[in-house]
């Protein structure tokens, strides 16, 4: 666990934040080679791209916020919802309201949706893995107490620590918490064995919105299965049975069957063949 990657006293680099630039970096790259490898507009692809940063990062935050169980923690000092560079991002608030607005942009370019979603794929499940990286150094997404010769100890007063001092099992957050599941890394893992399976296959997949339709299946059990095991503050429903990434889960599910099951959608005659000649006419400026 390493919070702060760097301190200087006057700048300090959080190590959450700077896997999650890394992510956005890797994904922007990725981005824009599956879009000339499937002959899509690279100047598109990319504007979705900042869209979907733009308005993923605003979803992940509102999601933190009001349903991951911390809105009466805010009310109490509105102010601090700014306060970004302090954490609180949900991935799935990210999904949910990034790809909202690459598909609102795409409608309104008029370009072929499911097509252009599946871009986003590779970049979304690679992007996930770095990040968990970064909230394993932060010390976040922990799981529940272990004894199991694969559990880790975080820093004394850490998230994982409050946690656990909360709940009257530490007597003051001096003493070096209990060892928990690694569920960030774990998930880190899975994500990328899902990841690999989609970069393999994707040639061979022909119906459009099909490789996402994958992704948010897959994702959806993976996430469903790995908050069982979890044991920070991330907002529980229903007595507690359901978390809220669980139920957004559910959703994505139903949403990935139908990416997959129903049939493609038409594709004008002035969004189907014009891609190609804007492939690689944006030059490097997509990159």
């Amino acid at each position: 666990m390493k919070p702060t990657l760097l301190d200087l006293g006057w700048f300090s680099l959080s190590s959450y934040y700077t896997m999650a630039m890394i992510g956005v970096i890797v994904g922007f790259f990725i981005l824009d080679r599956e879009a000339v490898r499937n002959r899509l507009d690279r100047r598109i692809a990319f504007m979705a791209g900042v869209y979907a940063a733009i308005f993923g990062y605003l979803g992940a935050r509102i999601q933190h916020i009001i349903f991951d169980g911390f809105f009466e923690i805010y009310l109490q000092k509105p102010i601090a919802m700014l306060y970004f560079w302090k954490g609180g991002l949900a991935f799935y608030g990210a999904v949910v309201f990034g790809m909202a607005a690459v598909v609102i942009y795409l409608m309104i370019k008029e370009k072929p949706i499911a097509r252009y979603l599946d871009l986003f794929t590779l970049p979304i499940a690679l992007g996930l893995v770095i990040g968990r990286i970064g909230c394993f150094l932060n010390g976040c997404c922990f799981g529940k107490v272990s004894a199991d010769s694969f559990a880790v100890t975080f820093l004394k007063n850490g998230l994982s620590a409050k946690k656990q001092f909360t709940d009257t099992m530490l007597a003051s957050l001096r003493e070096t918490p209990y060892p928990v599941i690694a569920t960030q890394l774990i998930e880190a893992a899975l994500g990328f064995c899902l990841f690999l399976a989609l970069f393999f296959t994707r040639r061979r997949i022909t119906k459009p919105g099909t490789l996402m339709g994958l992704w948010l299946v897959g994702y959806a059990a993976l996430r469903t299965v790995i908050e069982i095991f979890r044991d920070d503050d991330r907002g529980l429903f229903f007595n507690g049975m359901l978390s809220t990434s669980q139920i957004i889960a559910f959703c994505t599910l139903v949403v990935g069957v139908l990416l997959i099951v129903l049939p493609s959608e038409p594709e004008h005659a002035s969004t189907a063949s014009p891609e190609t000649p804007h492939a690689d006419s944006g030059s490097n400026r997509g990159a």
